[in-house]
């Protein structure tokens, strides 16, 4: 089994079994990069749409706005583990991982990141309010869970919001922890993609 990274904080080292820092990286070693990816195939219920869409840059409180891997080791606390990095700021994972769900579900062509040419009439706001391994359960889990608000834009009025949340254990090993991560989005993106089109279908 491959020791898990070891945390920023002592105590973890209890919570994580397989934390042994002779098999850790050497200090001042580059980090271990890990990503994510959106579902291979989104089979999307929602209406075909002929409107067009902006996906914009997702908010996140500042700790989790960083490529460091959070953890949670206490209610109200955020520690990072040592040697490893996303390959990205999670939002901005995140928004790419959006596009490619839009993109893959078929239903809609005209999607694109803020600051795209065309002229959108819907923009999809989203909150990146929990990504990180709550080491406070036993056994540990990873939270996911994201805000979102659909704009009409000739109006800037809100049409709709609602809440998508998704856990998964974290794993008996590193790897396999980041492999929550992604069975976590990949549960979470067609919720999102469905539930924007059906709003925005509602509200035109």
């Amino acid at each position: 089994m491959m020791p898990q990274p070891k945390p920023l904080i002592l105590s973890l080292t209890l919570l994580l079994a397989g934390c042994s820092a002779g098999l850790l990286a050497p200090a001042g070693s580059p980090a271990k990069l890990y990503t994510l990816s959106a579902p291979r195939e989104i089979a999307s219920t929602a209406p075909q749409v002929t409107w067009q869409l902006i996906v914009q840059m997702p908010d996140a409180a500042m700790q989790l706005n960083s490529a460091r891997i959070a953890i949670s080791p206490a209610p109200a606390r955020i520690d990072y583990y040592a040697d490893v990095a996303w390959t990205d700021r999670p939002p901005a994972i995140l928004q790419e991982l959006l596009l490619q769900s839009f993109d893959k579900s078929g239903k809609i062509s005209g999607v694109q990141h803020m600051g795209g040419s065309a002229r959108a009439d819907f923009e999809l706001s989203t909150d990146l309010q929990q990504f990180q391994v709550d080491a406070v359960g036993d056994p540990p889990s990873i939270h996911v869970e994201i805000a979102a608000r659909l704009i009409r834009a000739r109006d800037r009025s809100i049409v709709a919001s609602r809440q998508f949340a998704a856990t998964e254990p974290a794993g008996a090993n590193f790897d396999a922890t980041i492999g929550g991560f992604d069975v976590a989005l990949q549960r979470l993106l067609p919720r999102i993609v469905d539930w924007t089109l059906e709003q925005g279908s509602r509200n035109p």
